[in-house]
């Protein structure tokens, strides 16, 4: 039976280091640039899909190279908080739906439509850890990408993936200087009052 407290699973939660998974969407969007410089259009969309759809796979293995413990538990032994963040990642995954009709009448506007989708569940894990980088990552890419595919569509399928890569490059650097702090903390001999 699971008796921790609600804030202690936030503070667990907290305390994570948040690299694996932005590091793994990184990469994918990276490749997405070269595909998107490359490719016909038929095959850009395909790796827009496969690409997009392998980035929580990509951070679970990472995970292991960055020491992170990116493991979803069952029942009782999960953490609420992960519980909410897997339903934005679910909210978001739904939200697809969106980008293929869309796609189907415009295909250059799937990159747009799946990177701002996709950066949705910055919102939610930003809101649940009070990380103010990931909202801005949130608002930031989902402005500009959207200034991007109003001002070149065209080149949707290089600008957005330049813009999401941007977004995360920024991103983790402010969510690795967070982790050496809370790591410094915890060297940190506890303070008697």
């Amino acid at each position: 039976m699971n008796t921790i407290n609600l804030e202690t699973h936030l503070q667990n939660y907290k305390n994570r280091r948040f690299l694996a998974v932005p590091l793994a969407g990184m990469i994918v969007w990276s490749l997405l640039i070269f595909t998107g410089m490359t490719l016909s259009l038929h095959m850009q969309t395909w790796a827009i899909y496969i690409g997009t759809g392998s980035i929580v796979y990509l951070g679970l293995g990472l995970a292991r190279l960055t020491g992170e413990d990116v493991q979803f538990k069952k029942g009782a032994e999960r953490n609420p908080f992960d519980t909410i963040f897997l339903a934005a990642v679910a909210m978001t995954f739904l939200t697809f739906s969106i980008s293929i009709t869309f796609a189907m009448q415009n295909p250059y506007a799937l990159p747009f439509a799946i990177a701002v989708q996709s950066g949705l569940m910055w919102l939610v894990h930003g809101a649940i850890c009070k990380i103010k980088v990931c909202v801005a990552h949130a608002i930031v890419r989902t402005v500009l990408c959207t200034v991007a595919f109003i001002i070149s569509p065209e080149n949707s399928f290089v600008l957005q993936p330049i813009i999401v890569v941007l977004c995360y490059l920024f991103t983790i650097l402010v969510l690795e200087k967070r982790w050496a702090n809370l790591q410094m903390q915890k060297a940190l001999p506890p303070q008697t009052a």
